[in-house]
């Protein structure tokens, strides 16, 4: 279905109207650009309750965390890192 609709500026922002067929549920949309052929797409963005709803509702592979597809190499040694996140800094000091 292909409609045509008002493109107006405001400030310095575009706008576009959006025909009562096309209107969103929701007051935030999700906006892209199409790598290929450059058209802006808008998309719903679903509500956080319904993503977890859906995710609750999947059912988990059989082999889901399965030993055989674990990482099972040992930790990496990382002194930087470690260094960083036990160094004591002014403004942790101020709490106490």
């Amino acid at each position: 279905m292909r409609n045509k609709t008002r493109v107006f500026m405001s400030g310095r922002s575009q706008h576009v109207t959006i025909p009562v067929a096309f209107r969103f549920r929701s007051s935030v949309v999700s906006i892209r650009r199409d790598s290929q052929t450059g058209d802006v797409i808008l998309s719903e963005i679903p509500p956080l309750a319904g993503v977890f709803a859906a995710l609750d509702s999947a059912p988990l592979p059989a082999d889901f965390l399965a030993e055989a597809s674990r990482d099972s190499r040992p930790a990496t040694d990382r002194p930087a890192l470690e260094q960083l996140l036990t160094e004591e800094r002014p403004d942790d000091r101020a709490g106490r």
